[in-house]
């Protein structure tokens, strides 16, 4: 049985942190965009104050194979999501470029 400060270890802390924010990238969508990438971003930061708080104290404080492998899937996952938005916005500007051009035509075979 584990004892109650091994539960809220600060190493806990981090895993189930990044293992939240993960799941805000992975659910993030236009609709709730201003909601999840916030979210994931304080969360990130609490991380890193945690991480910095309990760093100072004689260096005691590892990372475990868990941390690293969330922490290496959150900027996959991140650079992910912004190639798949930059993807979606080069999208949209083809369409406003082509609906110019039609204007365009539009106007010139009057």
């Amino acid at each position: 049985m584990q004892s109650i400060s091994s539960t809220n270890s600060p190493v806990e802390k981090i895993e189930n942190l990044l293992d939240e924010v993960f799941e805000d990238l992975s659910g993030l969508t236009e609709e709730n965009f201003d909601e999840k990438f916030p979210s994931a971003k304080k969360k990130m930061q609490l991380v890193n104050e945690i991480k910095i708080k309990n760093g100072s104290k004689l260096d005691l404080f590892r990372s475990s194979k868990k941390i690293i492998q969330l922490a290496k899937l959150i900027a996959e996952k991140y650079d992910n999501v912004t190639k798949d938005w930059a993807n979606k916005l080069k999208l949209v500007q083809k369409e406003i470029e082509l609906s110019q051009n039609q204007k365009k035509i539009t106007i010139y075979s009057r």
